[in-house]
């Protein structure tokens, strides 16, 4: 079964390339553009793995990911940061892995590769 990755970003381009990278490495998406849209994409696409960029307006990456931990379906949903920001917010765990922009792609398949595997 193909698995599904919620690409959350409120940068268009970034989003683009996300989608076309995860797809042409033949996973299906959903995208969702702040926080407060993938807490309601999460529930309905249920997504196998969430990228999450943390600067977004509505809601952010941090206060999205304290409302996906909360509950109890979502909570276990393996979650990798893609964002341009600086330090870790302190919500986040350390085996949370990160992401900088700009992207590499290589390295960012990898990484959704083993936790999609684990």
């Amino acid at each position: 079964m193909t698995k599904k990755i919620l690409i959350i970003d409120d940068d268009p381009d970034i989003v683009s390339y996300l989608d076309a990278t995860f797809k042409d490495a033949g996973y299906a998406t959903a995208v969702a553009y702040h926080g407060e849209e993938a807490l309601q994409k999460v529930k309905t696409e249920k997504p196998d793995l969430i990228t999450l960029d943390m600067e977004m307006p509505v809601k952010g990456g941090t206060m999205f990911f304290v409302g996906l931990r909360k509950e109890k379906d979502t909570k276990e949903i393996p979650v990798i940061v893609i964002s341009g920001i600086g330090p870790r917010p302190p919500t986040l765990k350390a085996d949370i892995p990160t992401v900088s922009k700009p992207i590499d792609r290589e390295v960012l398949l990898k990484l959704v590769a083993e936790k999609l595997a684990s």
